[in-house]
């Protein structure tokens, strides 16, 4: 497998046992809280254990595992998000989580992928997206459920209506599926809640861009990143006009 198939892989498997996980858990009412733990750490060590074996050369950072600093020295670094969303996931029905993989190197996303389980769908470096992406025309934009404030401006301003969900890999996931047109996070983040989300949108023609509209570094020391949008490219600048005079 290249590194594209790789990262497709590795959602899909992680994403096809945490369900199964989740369903068991379920069956066999196991605390909500525990089986949210369970499958962060499960599904860590079953991407971990993938990568070690493809790409055993290659460095990771992990939401759930120990940051070896040693990764800044390096060129290939897999940033992942094992769970993301694991509020969500515990309960029978719920859809707002997913699994981020991303392969950057030098700092730059290369490959990525993003499962959603619940909803059946997997994006992912490895696909061909169509070219032509309309503007829908009854607009949304989707934010965080939490300090959504400028995402309202920004829908006031273009029109659109608001919405939120979990899970940035969900929000993501909506916008490259057409049923949304903006994603706007304006908290901070970790870079595997958005790497993944990134590398996907990118591969599907959106734009993914800081909140000042400048691109990201990843595999830094300090894995914080102050803010995502993920855009239709028709409506970017606007997104961002609103932004800067909310700043």
């Amino acid at each position: 497998m290249d590194d594209h198939e790789l990262a497709s892989h590795l959602a899909k498997k992680a994403g096809s046992e945490l369900l199964k996980l989740r369903d068991d858990g379920i069956t066999s009412g196991i605390n909500s809280w525990v089986l949210r733990d369970k499958a962060d750490i499960f599904a860590h060590h079953l991407i971990v254990n993938e990568l070690a074996r493809h790409r055993p050369q290659d460095s990771v950072l992990s939401e759930e595992g120990a940051d070896d600093l040693t990764r800044t020295q390096a060129n290939r670094v897999w940033i992942v998000d094992p769970l993301d969303g694991s509020q969500d996931y515990p309960y029978s029905g719920s859809e707002e989580w997913a699994v981020h993989i991303a392969l950057v190197d030098n700092g730059q996303i290369v490959a990525g992928a993003v499962s959603c389980p619940s909803l059946n769908r997997l994006y992912s470096t490895a696909m061909l997206f169509p070219k032509e992406r309309p503007v829908s025309d009854s607009k949304l934009v989707i934010s965080n459920r939490w300090n959504s404030y400028q995402a309202s401006y920004v829908a006031d301003a273009i029109d659109a209506r608001l919405a939120s969900c979990g899970s940035a890999g969900i929000k993501a996931s909506l916008v490259i599926g057409g049923e949304a047109d903006v994603y706007i996070h304006n908290s901070g983040l970790y870079e595997w809640d958005v790497c993944g989300p990134i590398a996907v949108a990118r591969a599907a023609g959106l734009t993914a861009c800081q909140l000042d509209g400048t691109d990201f570094i990843f595999n830094k020391e300090v894995p914080i990143v102050r803010g995502l949008i993920i855009s239709h490219p028709e409506l970017i600048d606007d997104v961002l006009n609103v932004l800067n005079r909310t700043r």
